[in-house]
This record gives C-alpha cells, structure tokens and sequence, in this order.
C-alpha cells in the first residue's frame, strides 16, 4: 500500500506531531521529568520524544503499546511486528542496529510493501523543511529514528 503525501500535507503533520510532542511533555509521569544524571535525563527525553513519533507513524499498525494490535493491522497482509518482544527473540539483547535499519528504511521489512512506504528516514526528513536546527538534515533525522528505537527498546518485555 503505497500513499503520496503533498509537502503541505507532510507541514500539518509536522506541526501535529510537535504539538503531540509538547502536550506528552507537559504531562509525563513527575519522576521521568527528574532522571538523577545528565545521562538518563537525555535518555529519558529521547524515549519520550520516540514515544511521541511512535504514535504518530507506527501505532497504526503496531499498537500504541506496540504488541502488533493497531487500528489497521487486521487489514494488512503481513500481521505487523510484536515490538515488544525484540529482546526476547534475540536472546535477551535489544537489536538497537537492526531496528534503526528497519525504521530509516535501509533494511527491508516485508510488512512495510514497498520501500517507499514506509522509508520513515525520508518521511522524517520531508517533516523538517518546517522546523530550524543548528544540526544538518541527516543529523535531525537519525537522532528522530534514534528516538523512536530508544522507545521501542524501552517497550521490551523483561523475561
């Protein structure tokens, strides 16, 4: 299934995904505003950035909790990914390589169609001619990929 969207549309959803992003800002738990070091700080914002784009371009398909139970999955011909369970599958480590390859588009996903839908690399990229940064285009992209596989990875199931 392969969708064009039109760079004005791509400006909306851009300005709805940062709005998504402040408003879950603004209301996240008291204790993962206050992380005890620089270090988990920065995680902790970078999960909770991911979290945002997650629910933006994948809980569709992938559930907002990302057991694979999105809105659209029963309508898809390959049933999409249990995230949650990535560490598991891969005996007890987070494949943080593999997913940041499956989000940016360089490794195929067979339920993802097309390369063209969903290259999220590309998609991310269209999102930012709205948006100023002292850090290049690829920069800004990888750190969103980077954000939503830091959320994913925090969404493991521990066994």
């Amino acid at each position: 299934m392969t969708t064009r969207i039109g760079s004005r549309a791509c400006k909306h959803l851009a300005v709805a995904a940062a709005l998504c992003a402040l408003a879950l800002l603004a209301t996240a738990p008291a204790a993962a505003q206050q992380p005890t070091s620089k270090g988990s700080e920065e995680a902790a914002l970078r999960v909770a950035k991911g979290r945002v784009t997650f629910k933006v371009y994948c809980s569709n398909c992938h559930g907002e909790t990302g057991v694979g139970n999105g809105k659209l999955a029963e309508l898809l011909k390959v049933p999409p990914s249990d995230l949650t369970r990535l560490s598991a599958k891969n005996g007890g480590k987070f494949p943080m390589d593999e997913v940041v390859a499956s989000i940016d588009g360089r490794e195929d996903v067979r339920g993802h169609g097309e390369r063209e839908m969903p290259v999220w690399g590309e998609a991310f990229l269209k999102t930012l001619q709205v948006t100023y940064s002292e850090k290049s285009d690829e920069e800004r992209v990888q750190d969103k990929v980077l954000d939503v596989a830091a959320f994913i990875e925090s969404i493991q199931v521990r066994e």
